[in-house]
């Protein structure tokens, strides 16, 4: 993707719309000239109309493709509730084109971390906001990427006859948010934030 010419895309998109209809649709607040959006464990404003991101509390830019991902949700909220039925990244619409990448960026490193490590997954997700799910699996942990995209972890230790795995889990309704790639790019910032717990740990 080139990050620019996305990023001045959704400047323009963001710049016509009627900002309290979609605060409305998005479930953020819209006070003072900006959205207040929560992104997991952090807080983002999106200022209208000049349109401009940063973090709450924070003196560095989020990186493009957070800015941008805020911004396309903004954008895309079409106030579709929240379905409160699970699908895996596989059955979002077109996932076939990022399936490979977000396996191999997302999933596999969480393996890698916590594959045979129930105790130290479950410190992790709760570190970074995460809320036990009452669903099958070892350990199994709900997050709220964005106020519409709720976001599931779930880890399945491994037997003599199968190995570990991880399903990281999507509401149904995420498409009437965010398009597939992005919704890859929330997986990889999950993935990233649950091992980054564990590292602040080991220092």
């Amino acid at each position: 993707m080139n990050w620019d010419i996305a990023y001045r895309k959704a400047q323009e998109d963001l710049a016509g719309i009627s900002p309290y209809i979609v605060a409305s649709k998005s479930s953020v607040g819209f006070e003072e000239g900006k959205f207040i959006i929560p992104f997991f464990h952090r807080t983002f404003w999106v200022h209208y109309p000049e349109v401009k991101v940063e973090e709450v509390g924070s003196h560095t830019p989020p990186p493009r493709w957070l800015q941008i991902l805020l911004m396309h949700y903004l954008i895309n909220a079409d106030g579709t509730p929240i379905s409160g039925m699970w699908i895996t990244y596989r059955h979002l619409p077109g996932a076939f084109l990022f399936e490979q990448r977000f396996t191999n960026s997302t999933v596999q490193p969480l393996l890698k971390a916590w594959g045979n490590d129930a105790e130290g997954f479950r410190r992790a997700a709760l570190a970074i906001g995460g809320t036990p799910m009452a669903r099958s699996g070892d350990v199994s942990f709900r997050f709220l990427a964005l106020p519409k995209i709720p976001m599931g972890c779930i880890l399945y230790l491994g037997d003599e006859e199968l190995p570990s795995s991880i399903n990281m889990l999507f509401d149904a309704a995420a498409p009437h948010y965010l398009p597939t790639e992005d919704l890859s790019y929330l997986g990889l910032y999950l993935s990233a934030a649950l091992r980054s717990s564990l590292e602040r740990k080991i220092r």
